[in-house]
């Protein structure tokens, strides 16, 4: 009887204590860095539609006839794909690197949770300078669009 009661607990502990210990761990469903993760996609996502707004002379002109667009790709990379692949391309390059980079925090954080843990926050860190800077950009724009110099 008391190895019949001993299996019963430890079948009942198979189902639910490795699990648990699992979830401990961070190693069971879910992914390890989910907040910057979401900051990250988002601010990829921002970078592509402002790419988009800057560079097409239709969306966003600079002259009066809307053909001269209003900067130039800086990423060497990006704007050899964007002269490839044009607009679809770029969103299948970025979001490439989105994923590229999630599965290396997820994988170097198996490892070291410190070490993933900072490779999130540059990401989202690194994401948001173009972004700022194309928002910085769009809003001088505006200014001197409504405000002409004299």
């Amino acid at each position: 009887m008391t190895s019949g009661h001993t299996q019963q607990s430890g079948s009942s502990n198979t189902r639910t204590g490795p699990a648990r210990r699992a979830r401990a761990r961070g190693s069971g469903p879910g992914v390890r860095y989910p907040n910057a993760y979401v900051w990250f996609v988002f601010l990829a996502a921002l970078d592509v539609i402002l790419t988009c707004l800057i560079l097409h002379p239709v969306l966003f002109p600079r002259d009066l006839h809307m053909t001269e667009s209003r900067g130039a790709e800086v990423n060497v990379v990006a704007d050899w794909i964007l002269e490839r692949f044009d607009l679809p391309g770029m969103v299948a390059f970025k979001f490439l690197l989105v994923v590229v980079v999630i599965l290396l925090c997820e994988i170097i954080g198996r490892y070291s949770d410190r070490t993933a843990r900072r490779l999130a926050e540059w990401a989202v860190a690194i994401t948001a300078i173009p972004v700022i800077i194309a928002l910085v950009q769009m809003g001088l724009d505006l200014y001197f669009w409504f405000h002409p110099p004299a």
